[in-house]
């Protein structure tokens, strides 16, 4: 077993019909096609490191039959889990597999720009005797991915209770000991304004190194049908 571990979770963006509202336009099958392609993403920029850590793709249990087979391809473990009681969630996590690892990395899918470098860094930084965390955040603060080297219920209570927005984070929790390293203007991809700013970032060849050529014609064919809500 490896000492580091890195827990994909889906997004909303798995469940449109929540999310109608934030991507106004798009078709159900569409709205997944982007999740699973968001998704596909984080794993190819995972691969090459596979023999230096562990990969964990968190999946709802009620979904456990419908897995896409492009997940099902892929080599990793998965853990079907409630996904609506994430209190209960990370406390199994905590009592099984996040006690497993020296340093753990939670990443939520709907993150694109993470390149393969930065989850090497993520887990530099997490290598202190100090206790840190390294909180990845995109311009809004909505957290997209954090790591830690010693499990806390607190941070983990205050993380859900401010529904992952680093400032009402801070705000919550009673204690703190961790050293914080944050990554900032990562992009998350919930609504139309993202998937424009998507698109502007894919359009440049710098994205090539955390985006493939065959993701990117995935997320091309997402350009092309909703060309006119990029304008």
């Amino acid at each position: 077993m490896n000492s580091k571990a890195v827990y994909i979770f889906p997004s909303e963006l798995f469940h449109p019909e929540k999310i109608n509202s934030s991507l106004n336009g798009f078709k159900k099958e569409d709205i997944l096609f982007l999740a699973l392609t968001l998704y596909l993403n984080i794993l190819e920029n995972l691969d090459g490191k596979k023999n230096k850590l562990d990969v964990y793709c968190i999946w709802n249990e009620n979904e456990k039959d419908n897995l896409p087979e492009e997940l099902k391809n892929n080599n990793c473990n998965f853990i079907f889990v409630d996904e609506a009681k994430q209190k209960e969630l990370f406390e199994k996590l905590s009592s099984n597999e996040f006690s497993s690892y020296k340093n753990n990395l939670v990443v939520f899918s709907d993150v694109i720009n993470l390149k393969p470098d930065d989850y090497d860094q993520c887990f530099k930084l997490l290598n202190a005797e100090n206790e840190s965390l390294v909180i990845a955040k995109n311009k809004e603060d909505n957290i997209a991915a954090f790591g830690f080297n010693k499990y806390s219920e607190n941070i983990f209570s205050g993380l859900i209770s401010s529904k992952f927005n680093y400032n009402e984070f801070l705000g919550k929790i009673e204690s703190f000991e961790h050293f914080i390293h944050i990554v900032s203007d990562v992009l998350l991809v919930r609504n139309i304004n993202n998937f424009k700013q998507l698109y502007f970032e894919l359009s440049q060849k710098k994205s090539l190194v955390y985006c493939s050529q065959h993701i990117h014609e995935r997320f091309t064919h997402l350009f092309v049908e909703y060309k006119d809500l990029l304008k």
